[in-house]
């Protein structure tokens, strides 16, 4: 995340200024409007009579629109003197797939008139957002085109990968003056009246045009109706917390629609902002997991998207292989030279088995034929990797190596350069086996073998089985620490035990790899002092020398991985200690002051005493898919909620902590059929009630 930057997304379009509203000239931050992996617009600086205003204040919290609210500096004009604060100055924008609008609004509060020089000073650099961040070198853009026609302004480029690209400005009312690419209007504000302008910002690539809509309030309008419409065709969700659905589930449920990007096989969720807003695999494949009882579609697309993408050559470069599921796409200049792999780059060891997990889950909720036509076959080829080039060594455990200098070398979800680390601080030998992938593929294994009996392929299925079966066996012996009564965090290169106590092993209780006693022990120590910090479940034991509650990986705590380890819990017989779990990830949430969850923040220890509050990883991405996601997979933690395969009933056994005495669910989608679920505690009883809608009686929940 940018230190104070305000992010703006809509599809693939997203736009990131500072806390002021601004893209400073020869700005060094990164600031700017990217649209396929490039920066359309590289300076958006606003003036008032040759002045800076003077900011009050912003609002960005549904990340599709923006408010900044200035006043203005004491100023001259001619003869009389304009008092400081007697000018309102506010920019409304939002942003849709098409491009950027904003009206910038002046309020006159002076009992007399005010001419004023508004100014906007605009530029394009056209730089690949590789380059911005520093990670790949690029030749500055040469011969950008600045071209003034009227009331409209553009920029244009053609890179080095011969494709044109655009930057269209158009102004609702020409400048009156232009110098360069500085528009200036000569704005009379009559007193108590209101005058404005509007700025839309269109970016092109190619031959690719279809015109903005030159209305500010209709288009907001619209873009504002397919939020309601997305909310109406999800899960209503709603609890007695007033505080948790006004701030954490409010800004989940936008979260999660902002991050979503259209695409050809359907809804994809981008994995955060800014940087990462594009499709990631494993990213995706999570949100889409955590969010199935909330919008299924989520998971459709997905699955389209990624079988679509699905690797068929051996590729170093890449790191690409047959049947293994892509890491990360990008569409920029410099993935279209072939300069970065990211065309797709396929370098993750987890999202292959995590795929499979997706389209067995995904068809539970989603009971269709069609999509279980279309994407067992890519399910298969997933498989297959898995058992090939998954297992690097034939050990019957999935392996990676990092394949080439440049790309990501650790290759599980803690993907930076120190995650897998001896009790020394040394990196582990290569090639590693980490304890929650070997989860990952014994749920892929059991979870393919039951959807294939019920399709009347046995033959598959018990081979799955008998397959599954092995693999928890060889895990719970070759994986478990006595000494611990844990299991470590991978297994190296020469099969030594990389014996680091972990979260990554509570993934393995939501897979069901682990043997019952031993699922005991690692939940028991999950929620010990070392591991739980009062706000969360750490990535790492506060025990380890390798501890840092300020690192990314080595101690700092993350929601997404503390949805999962609170479902394994629930699925291991542990629902006390989930419903601990979530609220104590809720009660850091209410105390961000964006009141939302983040990608993950610090791992010290809650302070009762002092009320102390979580402490931010100020490079965390906000908003971030799998953290806007966590939320849906507590509830369903909370519930034990999921469909029984197969058919129209649901699996339902709540436990609710303190926070909540009632919790509800409408519209809540099983195939075709849509349900209403409450539940809710008096005292230590809890009632259940499931209604299908349309239907005479309500349908009992299961135990």
């Amino acid at each position: 995340m940018l230190i104070g930057a305000v992010a703006l997304k809509e599809d693939d379009l997203q736009f990131v200024t500072n806390a002021a509203g601004d893209i400073l000239p020869g700005d060094s931050a990164g600031f700017g409007l990217y649209y396929r992996d490039t920066r359309f617009l590289s300076t958006f600086d606003l003036a008032v009579a040759g002045q800076k205003p003077l900011t009050v204040s912003h609002n960005a919290s549904k990340h599709y629109i923006a408010t900044f609210q200035y006043i203005n500096p004491r100023m001259g004009m001619g003869d009389i003197i304009v008092p400081q604060q007697s000018i309102s100055i506010r920019r409304s924008r939002f942003v849709t797939s098409q491009g950027l609008y904003e009206r910038i609004g002046l309020l006159n509060c002076n009992h007399f008139p005010v001419v004023i020089g508004v100014s906007l000073t605009l530029d394009a650099d056209f730089r690949d957002i590789f380059a911005v961040r520093g990670f790949k070198s690029q030749p500055a853009a040469e011969s950008i085109g600045t071209d003034w026609d009227g009331s409209r302004l553009e920029f244009s480029y053609c890179g080095r990968d011969s494709v044109m690209r655009r930057t269209h400005i158009s102004f609702s009312r020409p400048p009156d003056e232009v110098e360069g690419s500085t528009a200036t209007f000569q704005m009379r504000l009559e007193p108590q009246r209101v005058a404005s302008v509007v700025v839309r910002v269109q970016p092109h690539v190619g031959d690719e045009f279809e015109p903005m809509d030159d209305d500010f309030d209709r288009t907001l309008d619209r873009l504002a109706a397919s939020y309601r419409d997305w909310e109406t065709s999800s899960t209503q969700i709603d609890t007695d917390n007033e505080l948790f659905n006004r701030d954490l589930l409010r800004a989940s449920r936008n979260d999660v629609r902002t991050l979503l990007e259209r695409t050809d096989w359907g809804l994809v969720p981008d994995a955060g902002i800014p940087w990462y807003a594009v499709p990631f695999g494993r990213d995706a494949i999570i949100t889409a997991l955590q969010t199935l009882s909330y919008n299924p579609a989520i998971a459709e697309g997905t699955l389209r998207f990624l079988a679509a993408h699905q690797g068929t050559v051996v590729d170093p470069f890449k790191e690409e292989e047959p049947g293994k599921i892509m890491h990360e796409l990008r569409r920029g200049e410099l993935a279209n030279l072939g300069e970065i792999p990211h065309t797709p780059y396929y370098g993750t060891v987890d999202g292959t088995p995590l795929f499979v997990v997706l389209f067995v889950e995904a068809m539970a909720w989603i009971q269709s034929e069609a999509l279980y036509q279309d994407i067992l076959p890519a399910a298969m080829r997933a498989l297959e990797w898995v058992d090939t080039y998954g297992d690097i060594d034939g050990d019957g455990y999935v392996e990676y190596e990092a394949h080439r200098p440049g790309g990501v070398y650790n290759h599980g979800w803690k993907d930076s350069a120190d995650s897998v680390q001896y009790e020394d601080g040394s990196s582990a030998v290569q090639p590693i086996a980490l304890v929650e992938v070997q989860g990952y593929v014994y749920a892929a294994k059991m979870g393919m073998a039951s959807l294939l009996r019920r399709h009347g392929d046995g033959a598959r299925a018990e081979r799955l089985e008998r397959e599954a079966a092995v693999l928890r066996e060889r895990f719970n012996r070759d994986f478990w620490m006595p000494d611990q009564e844990f299991f470590c965090l991978a297994l190296d290169g020469e099969k030594r035990q990389v014996r680091s106590v972990t979260s990554n092993a509570g993934h393995c209780l939501w897979s069901g790899i682990c043997d019952p006693a031993k699922a005991d022990s690692v939940a028991e120590r999950l929620m010990a002092p070392d591991m739980f910090s009062g706000w969360g479940i750490r990535t790492l034991s506060a025990d380890s020398p390798n501890y840092n509650p300020m690192s990314y990986h080595n101690g700092s705590v993350w929601p997404h991985d503390n949805a999962i380890i609170a479902l394994g819990l629930r699925r291991a017989g542990h629902g006390d200690k989930a419903a601990r779990l979530v609220q104590a990830m809720c009660e850091a949430g209410f105390r961000f002051s964006d009141a939302r969850l983040p990608e993950l923040f610090c791992g010290f220890s809650r302070d009762q005493r002092f009320n102390s509050s979580p402490a931010a990883y100020v490079v965390s991405c906000s908003p971030q898919a799998w953290a806007a996601g966590a939320l849906f997979m507590f509830l369903e933690s909370l519930l034990d909620l999921r469909p029984n395969a197969g058919s129209r009933s649901l699996v339902l056994t709540p436990v609710l902590p303190p926070m909540f005495a009632r919790v509800t669910l409408r519209n809540l989608r099983i195939g075709p059929h849509r349900f209403d679920v409450s539940v809710s505690r008096e005292g230590e009883i809890v009632r259940t009630e499931v209604a299908e809608q349309g239907a005479e009686s309500s349908l009992p929940a299961t135990a």
